[in-house]
Protein backbone atom coordinates (compact mmCIF):
# COMPACT_ATOMS: atom_id res chain seq x y z
CA UNK A 1 0.00 0.00 0.00
CA UNK A 2 1.39 3.47 -0.86
CA UNK A 3 2.61 5.47 2.15
CA UNK A 4 0.06 8.22 1.51
CA UNK A 5 -2.91 5.82 1.68
CA UNK A 6 -3.65 5.42 5.38
CA UNK A 7 -6.39 3.95 7.54
CA UNK A 8 -8.69 5.86 9.84
CA UNK A 9 -8.16 3.29 12.59
CA UNK A 10 -6.42 4.93 15.53
CA UNK A 11 -7.42 8.45 14.51
CA UNK A 12 -9.13 10.77 16.98
CA UNK A 13 -10.40 14.26 17.75
CA UNK A 14 -8.68 15.69 20.80
CA UNK A 15 -10.96 15.99 23.82
CA UNK A 16 -13.79 14.04 22.18
CA UNK A 17 -14.84 10.61 23.43
CA UNK A 18 -16.12 8.01 20.98
CA UNK A 19 -15.85 10.05 17.78
CA UNK A 20 -16.08 8.18 14.50
CA UNK A 21 -15.37 10.75 11.78
CA UNK A 22 -13.81 14.15 11.32
CA UNK A 23 -13.53 16.36 8.29
CA UNK A 24 -12.13 19.83 7.74
CA UNK A 25 -11.92 21.96 4.61
CA UNK A 26 -9.74 24.95 3.81
CA UNK A 27 -11.67 27.42 1.66
CA UNK A 28 -10.03 30.12 -0.43
CA UNK A 29 -12.00 32.93 -2.11
CA UNK A 30 -9.46 34.55 -4.43
CA UNK A 31 -9.59 38.14 -5.60
CA UNK A 32 -11.17 38.29 -9.07
CA UNK A 33 -10.98 40.80 -11.90
CA UNK A 34 -11.42 41.21 -15.65
CA UNK A 35 -9.96 44.39 -17.09
CA UNK A 36 -8.95 46.09 -20.33
CA UNK A 37 -5.45 44.64 -20.09
CA UNK A 38 -6.48 41.02 -19.44
CA UNK A 39 -7.43 40.17 -23.03
CA UNK A 40 -10.77 38.63 -22.09
CA UNK A 41 -9.35 36.37 -19.39
CA UNK A 42 -9.90 36.47 -15.66
CA UNK A 43 -7.23 37.49 -13.17
CA UNK A 44 -7.09 35.92 -9.74
CA UNK A 45 -4.82 36.59 -6.81
CA UNK A 46 -4.64 36.00 -3.06
CA UNK A 47 -8.04 36.35 -1.42
CA UNK A 48 -9.88 35.51 1.76
CA UNK A 49 -9.14 32.22 3.53
CA UNK A 50 -11.61 30.36 5.69
CA UNK A 51 -12.13 26.88 7.07
CA UNK A 52 -15.09 24.75 8.07
CA UNK A 53 -15.23 21.36 9.68
CA UNK A 54 -17.36 18.72 11.35
CA UNK A 55 -16.79 15.80 13.68
CA UNK A 56 -19.26 13.03 14.45
CA UNK A 57 -19.48 11.12 17.70
CA UNK A 58 -21.66 8.86 19.82
CA UNK A 59 -23.31 10.32 22.90
CA UNK A 60 -26.19 12.55 23.95
CA UNK A 61 -24.19 15.65 24.89
CA UNK A 62 -21.57 17.02 22.49
CA UNK A 63 -18.45 18.24 24.33
CA UNK A 64 -18.74 21.66 22.65
CA UNK A 65 -21.96 23.56 21.97
CA UNK A 66 -22.78 26.38 19.51
CA UNK A 67 -21.04 29.66 20.25
CA UNK A 68 -18.14 27.96 22.09
CA UNK A 69 -14.54 28.65 21.10
CA UNK A 70 -12.10 25.74 21.13
CA UNK A 71 -8.91 24.38 19.61
CA UNK A 72 -9.64 21.68 17.08
CA UNK A 73 -7.09 18.92 16.67
CA UNK A 74 -7.88 15.90 14.54
CA UNK A 75 -5.17 13.34 13.91
CA UNK A 76 -4.36 10.04 12.29
CA UNK A 77 -2.62 7.27 14.20
CA UNK A 78 0.59 8.35 12.49
CA UNK A 79 0.48 11.84 14.02
CA UNK A 80 -0.76 13.68 10.95
CA UNK A 81 -3.94 15.71 10.60
CA UNK A 82 -5.19 19.24 11.22
CA UNK A 83 -5.09 21.70 14.10
CA UNK A 84 -6.18 25.26 14.85
CA UNK A 85 -4.78 27.78 17.25
CA UNK A 86 -6.18 28.00 20.79
CA UNK A 87 -9.77 29.33 20.50
CA UNK A 88 -9.24 29.24 16.75
CA UNK A 89 -12.51 27.43 15.98
CA UNK A 90 -16.10 28.21 16.93
CA UNK A 91 -19.08 25.85 16.94
CA UNK A 92 -21.97 26.94 14.74
CA UNK A 93 -24.34 23.97 14.96
CA UNK A 94 -24.79 20.63 16.67
CA UNK A 95 -27.30 17.96 15.62
CA UNK A 96 -28.23 15.24 18.10
CA UNK A 97 -29.97 12.20 16.59
CA UNK A 98 -32.06 9.46 18.18
CA UNK A 99 -33.01 6.55 15.89
CA UNK A 100 -35.20 4.28 18.01
CA UNK A 101 -36.63 2.30 15.14
CA UNK A 102 -33.19 1.70 13.68
CA UNK A 103 -31.76 0.49 17.02
CA UNK A 104 -28.97 3.08 16.79
CA UNK A 105 -26.86 4.66 19.48
CA UNK A 106 -27.52 8.34 20.16
CA UNK A 107 -25.13 10.26 17.97
CA UNK A 108 -24.26 13.86 17.18
CA UNK A 109 -22.59 16.07 14.59
CA UNK A 110 -20.62 19.14 15.64
CA UNK A 111 -20.16 21.75 12.89
CA UNK A 112 -17.50 24.43 13.37
CA UNK A 113 -15.70 27.15 11.45
CA UNK A 114 -12.81 29.59 11.70
CA UNK A 115 -12.84 31.92 14.70
CA UNK A 116 -9.30 33.30 14.99
CA UNK A 117 -5.92 32.35 13.63
CA UNK A 118 -4.87 29.96 10.91
CA UNK A 119 -5.52 26.28 10.28
CA UNK A 120 -2.45 24.05 10.05
CA UNK A 121 -2.35 20.76 8.15
CA UNK A 122 0.44 18.31 8.90
CA UNK A 123 1.60 17.28 12.35
CA UNK A 124 -1.23 16.77 14.85
CA UNK A 125 -1.69 14.78 18.05
CA UNK A 126 -5.07 13.60 19.33
CA UNK A 127 -5.99 10.57 21.41
CA UNK A 128 -9.08 9.00 22.93
CA UNK A 129 -8.40 6.86 26.00
CA UNK A 130 -12.06 6.70 27.10
CA UNK A 131 -14.09 3.51 27.47
CA UNK A 132 -16.57 3.17 24.60
CA UNK A 133 -20.01 3.21 26.24
CA UNK A 134 -22.37 5.24 24.03
CA UNK A 135 -25.99 5.84 25.03
CA UNK A 136 -28.74 3.85 23.35
CA UNK A 137 -31.71 5.37 21.54
CA UNK A 138 -33.91 2.33 22.12
CA UNK A 139 -36.00 3.42 25.11
CA UNK A 140 -35.83 7.19 24.64
CA UNK A 141 -38.93 9.36 24.35
CA UNK A 142 -40.10 12.90 23.65
CA UNK A 143 -42.59 14.81 25.80
CA UNK A 144 -44.80 16.36 23.14
CA UNK A 145 -48.54 16.06 22.59
CA UNK A 146 -49.36 13.02 20.44
CA UNK A 147 -45.80 11.64 20.30
CA UNK A 148 -46.09 8.50 22.41
CA UNK A 149 -45.14 6.24 19.49
CA UNK A 150 -41.81 7.88 18.69
CA UNK A 151 -39.66 6.48 15.88
CA UNK A 152 -36.89 9.07 15.46
CA UNK A 153 -36.05 12.57 16.64
CA UNK A 154 -33.38 15.20 16.06
CA UNK A 155 -32.47 18.22 18.18
CA UNK A 156 -30.48 21.01 16.51
CA UNK A 157 -28.81 23.87 18.39
CA UNK A 158 -27.36 26.84 16.52
CA UNK A 159 -25.37 30.04 16.95
CA UNK A 160 -25.24 32.54 14.06
CA UNK A 161 -21.55 33.47 14.68
CA UNK A 162 -21.30 36.51 12.35
CA UNK A 163 -18.11 36.63 10.25
CA UNK A 164 -15.78 39.53 9.63
CA UNK A 165 -12.61 40.34 7.70
CA UNK A 166 -10.51 43.39 8.59
CA UNK A 167 -7.05 44.74 7.97
CA UNK A 168 -5.82 42.91 11.08
CA UNK A 169 -7.07 39.40 10.23
CA UNK A 170 -4.29 38.77 7.68
CA UNK A 171 -6.69 37.80 4.89
CA UNK A 172 -8.64 35.38 7.07
CA UNK A 173 -12.37 35.31 7.79
CA UNK A 174 -12.95 35.26 11.55
CA UNK A 175 -16.11 34.84 13.67
CA UNK A 176 -17.57 35.74 17.05
CA UNK A 177 -20.45 34.13 18.92
CA UNK A 178 -23.91 35.15 17.77
CA UNK A 179 -27.63 34.66 18.41
CA UNK A 180 -28.67 31.28 19.85
CA UNK A 181 -31.50 29.22 18.37
CA UNK A 182 -32.85 25.68 18.33
CA UNK A 183 -35.21 23.43 16.43
CA UNK A 184 -36.31 19.82 16.39
CA UNK A 185 -37.96 17.20 14.21
CA UNK A 186 -39.52 13.86 15.06
CA UNK A 187 -41.14 10.94 13.29
CA UNK A 188 -44.05 9.20 14.95
CA UNK A 189 -46.86 6.69 14.52
CA UNK A 190 -50.12 8.30 15.58
CA UNK A 191 -53.67 9.29 14.75
CA UNK A 192 -54.21 12.76 13.33
CA UNK A 193 -56.50 13.61 16.26
CA UNK A 194 -53.43 13.45 18.53
CA UNK A 195 -51.44 16.16 16.77
CA UNK A 196 -50.45 19.28 18.72
CA UNK A 197 -52.66 22.28 17.99
CA UNK A 198 -51.64 24.68 15.23
CA UNK A 199 -49.20 27.27 16.62
CA UNK A 200 -49.06 25.34 19.91
CA UNK A 201 -46.24 26.40 22.23
CA UNK A 202 -44.99 23.72 24.60
CA UNK A 203 -42.09 22.77 26.82
CA UNK A 204 -40.47 19.80 25.10
CA UNK A 205 -38.06 17.28 26.62
CA UNK A 206 -35.89 14.88 24.65
CA UNK A 207 -35.02 11.82 26.74
CA UNK A 208 -31.52 10.38 26.70
CA UNK A 209 -32.05 7.51 29.15
CA UNK A 210 -31.48 7.17 32.88
CA UNK A 211 -34.16 9.75 33.64
CA UNK A 212 -32.12 12.50 31.93
CA UNK A 213 -33.16 14.72 29.02
CA UNK A 214 -32.55 17.81 26.98
CA UNK A 215 -35.21 20.46 27.64
CA UNK A 216 -36.46 23.12 25.25
CA UNK A 217 -38.67 25.69 26.94
CA UNK A 218 -40.37 26.97 24.86
CA UNK A 219 -41.00 25.47 21.40
CA UNK A 220 -43.58 26.48 18.82
CA UNK A 221 -44.89 23.72 16.54
CA UNK A 222 -44.12 24.58 12.91
CA UNK A 223 -44.98 21.38 11.03
CA UNK A 224 -47.49 18.54 11.25
CA UNK A 225 -47.27 16.29 8.19
CA UNK A 226 -49.31 13.05 8.25
CA UNK A 227 -48.73 10.25 5.74
CA UNK A 228 -51.11 7.37 5.10
CA UNK A 229 -49.83 4.71 2.66
CA UNK A 230 -53.04 3.73 0.89
CA UNK A 231 -51.51 0.52 -0.41
CA UNK A 232 -50.68 -0.63 3.09
CA UNK A 233 -48.29 0.36 5.85
CA UNK A 234 -48.72 2.34 9.03
CA UNK A 235 -50.17 5.82 9.47
CA UNK A 236 -47.21 8.04 10.33
CA UNK A 237 -46.34 11.70 10.65
CA UNK A 238 -43.48 14.19 10.79
CA UNK A 239 -43.58 16.94 13.40
CA UNK A 240 -41.24 19.90 13.81
CA UNK A 241 -40.81 22.88 16.10
CA UNK A 242 -38.58 25.86 16.77
CA UNK A 243 -37.32 27.49 19.95
CA UNK A 244 -38.74 30.70 21.38
CA UNK A 245 -36.99 32.21 24.36
CA UNK A 246 -40.15 33.87 25.69
CA UNK A 247 -43.82 32.83 25.84
CA UNK A 248 -46.48 35.14 27.27
CA UNK A 249 -43.73 36.98 29.16
CA UNK A 250 -42.29 33.76 30.63
CA UNK A 251 -38.60 33.29 29.91
CA UNK A 252 -37.57 29.90 28.53
CA UNK A 253 -34.37 27.90 28.41
CA UNK A 254 -32.49 25.13 26.66
CA UNK A 255 -30.74 22.86 29.13
CA UNK A 256 -28.53 19.80 28.75
CA UNK A 257 -29.00 16.42 30.44
CA UNK A 258 -26.49 17.57 33.08
CA UNK A 259 -28.82 20.45 33.95
CA UNK A 260 -26.48 23.02 32.42
CA UNK A 261 -28.29 25.91 30.74
CA UNK A 262 -26.99 26.44 27.22
CA UNK A 263 -29.45 29.30 26.81
CA UNK A 264 -31.37 30.88 29.71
Amino acid sequence: MPADVITGIGGAVDGVNCSYLWKIARIIEPAFAVCSASGGSVIRARGISDFRGVYLGYGHTPPKLPGELFQFTGSTRDGKGATTEANGAIVGQVDIDWDIEGAKFIEYACHFAAATGALTLGTASATDASTPNPSESRDCAISLTGCTELRKMKLTLLSTNPPHVTGTTAGRRERVAGVKDGRFTCKIYTEDANFPAENAIEEVTFGVGGGLSWTMKWAIITLTAPLLPLGGGLFEADLAGQFTGYYNGSKGNITSPAGTAWWD
